[in-house]
């Protein structure tokens, strides 16, 4: 009994040993202003600007990446797509003094948002396509991107509708959007052939070198001084003098 309670007292002198070791204190935390976190000021980056080279890695089985190496002063395209494919409308084709082709396209309406302010005030709403290096170039800080590239796209006509792909920019020197470089195009359909002439009265005469009828006030021909014939709307009409020419009057 007695060593029973000596063991007792033994191992509660220990544990009261362990207690007076601990820290008085409670532990310090580290303070929220320790930890760093990003300024509320700094800007948003909403769009990623990819680089030339960043953009000619993707998607290479429709956009060609090599078109890169053609354009002069490559810093000036901002690129926001590297590849996208458009159908269009051709409203007018023209050569460049750098050397490429300037297509405007008339998209359809579900495809506007492809355009921005610059394009509906300086390109009649349309967006801008470049085919590269087509023709002679004249412009002299173009020449050296040109030297060596042979042009590979079909130059189209206006009026055809075409599919066209190719990097989607941000032309930071004109403010419009564009597909520049122009990697592939297709023609879907052929514009549609201009409106005929309505078909003159069969009972007017003479005619004019195309076939229609002739109007009171119109120029008539030398062989035709002081005739008499029908105009268009059936009345009669005779070519005179009219100062130093001669006209049809009725």
């Amino acid at each position: 009994m007695r060593r029973m309670a000596a063991v007792c007292a033994a191992l509660a002198a220990l544990a009261l040993a362990a207690c007076s070791s601990a820290p008085s204190s409670p532990v310090s935390l580290p303070s929220s202003s320790a930890v760093s976190l990003p300024s509320s000021s700094a800007p948003a980056h909403h769009h990623h600007r990819l680089t030339s080279s960043q953009a000619a890695a993707r998607n290479p089985g429709v956009c060609d990446p090599s078109l890169w190496r053609a354009i002069y002063h490559p810093y000036r395209l901002h690129v926001v797509a590297a590849c996208k494919t458009v159908t269009g409308t051709v409203e007018s084709v023209r050569s460049e003094p750098d050397g490429d082709v300037h297509l405007l396209l008339k998209l359809p309406l579900s495809r506007s948002g492809l355009l921005n302010d610059g394009n509906f005030s300086d390109t009649h709403g349309d967006l801008v396509a470049e085919i590269i290096c087509v023709g002679t170039v004249t412009q002299a800080d173009a020449e050296s991107a040109c030297a060596g590239h042979v042009n590979q796209v079909a130059v189209p006509s206006a009026g055809e509708r075409i599919r066209i792909s190719g990097t989607y920019v941000l032309d930071a020197d004109h403010g419009w959007m564009e597909i520049h470089p122009v990697s592939r195009l297709s023609v879907l359909s052929a514009a549609a052939p201009p409106p005929s002439a309505p078909a003159a009265p069969a009972g007017c005469h003479p005619r004019t070198p195309t076939g229609n009828c002739y109007e009171p006030g119109e120029f008539c021909s030398a062989a035709e001084h002081g005739e008499t014939g029908v105009a268009g709307d059936g009345k009669t009409i005779t070519c005179v003098a009219s100062g130093s020419y001669w006209r049809w009057e009725d």
